[in-house]
């Protein structure tokens, strides 16, 4: 059985870590350190309007002395969509050789688009290879949001896994000075209404310990169903005194199964008391019709528990410290298969009401 301190208290600070951690990874581990972005063989089509003017001047000036028309061809095409309006911009600089211009206007006229289009690369030419500044760093920012939703996506699936506490009350609350139930059994004893070992002689029902329970009620109250498919089934509550302060914890979860494949099915389960006074964990083993039967079952379930075997109606106590709690079977169904008859459980409710030791 875990101890307390091996149980995530709060499953939203588990969930709030656990985002924190992927977001750290995937931003600053993966994004910053591991595969940085590297900008590289940016277009001219990319730098700002000034730049490209002076880009564009140093083509018509290398034009003007080399005269090669199909290099002044490609570096006019590389300023893409933006050639045109670099062009004109650089026709109205008075500080240009406007001569020098129109030669190289003379040139490109023929791959210069007329409706604002893209520039059409010369003929036996390539615009200038690179990836888009603008394009890579919209890219950049899909993907950052599509790795902070995929974690906060996995962040809400591990709160459901963990947020497995239900807490529906049930029934009315005891009248004000009403004592409890009977007191749980000795634990040399089985609680009255358990089926006996097999190959042992029945027990005489323990009278009853009647041991005086603080406050006017139980502490708390919890109601948990296990249901055929729920694999990762297990209920952990908290136990708090009326003044909200942290007493201790119950439970249960699955122990032990029979057979392969999925889903499992379930044969035991483990209904457990912690009490953080206390440095020992009360825990009972509720098994199947099939398992209390099967000795080499119930000795592999001895060291975890109390066997017992789950009827409905049956009901027992578990005792610390300074916790008492009344585990009453109110529901159980069992799963029919290939398996051999009430072997595994197909549905089964438990309510556990915890009360204060005076």
């Amino acid at each position: 059985m875990q101890s307390l301190r091996d149980r995530p208290r709060n499953p939203w600070i588990v969930a709030g870590a656990a985002f924190l951690a992927g977001l750290i990874l995937g931003w600053l581990v993966l994004g910053w350190w591991i595969w940085p972005v590297d900008f590289i063989d940016a277009t001219p089509a990319e730098l700002r309007a000034d730049l490209r003017i002076d880009y564009l001047r140093a083509a018509v000036d290398s034009f003007a002395v080399t005269g090669d028309a199909n290099t002044a061809r490609q570096r006019f095409a590389a300023l893409g969509s933006s050639g045109a309006e670099t062009l004109g911009l650089l026709q109205r600089d008075p500080s240009v050789d406007q001569g020098r211009v129109s030669q190289y206007l003379s040139v490109v006229s023929d791959i210069i688009p007329t409706g604002g289009g893209k520039v059409t690369p010369p003929p036996g030419g390539t615009s200038a290879p690179g990836t888009s500044l603008l394009g890579a760093t919209r890219s950049l920012v899909l993907i950052f949001l599509g790795l902070c939703l995929v974690t906060l996506v996995l962040g809400g699936v591990l709160v459901l896994v963990l947020r497995r506490r239900r807490t529906t009350a049930a029934g009315p609350q005891p009248n004000e000075g009403q004592q409890p139930p009977a007191a749980q059994a000795a634990p040399a004893e089985r609680p009255v209404g358990a089926t006996p070992v097999p190959g042992t002689a029945p027990l005489a029902a323990a009278a009853p310990e009647t041991v005086a329970l603080g406050g006017t009620g139980p502490l708390e109250r919890f109601v948990t169903t296990y249901v055929l498919g729920d694999d990762l089934y297990e209920d952990s509550f908290t136990i708090n005194s009326p003044a909200g302060e942290f007493l201790g914890e119950c439970g249960v979860g699955i122990s032990e199964q029979v057979g392969v494949g999925e889903p499992k099915k379930v044969t035991a389960f483990e209904v457990w008391l912690f009490d953080k006074r206390d440095t020992r964990t009360s825990t009972y083993v509720l098994v199947s019709e099939y398992a209390m039967h099967r000795d080499d079952v119930r000795s592999r379930l001895a060291p975890r528990g109390t066997p017992l075997e789950a009827l409905a109606g049956t009901d027992f106590w578990m005792e610390t410290q300074t916790l008492k709690t009344h585990v009453q079977v109110r529901e159980v169904q069992y799963g029919r298969g290939a398996l051999p008859a009430n072997s595994f459980f197909d549905r089964m409710t438990l309510q556990l009401e915890v009360w204060a030791k005076s």
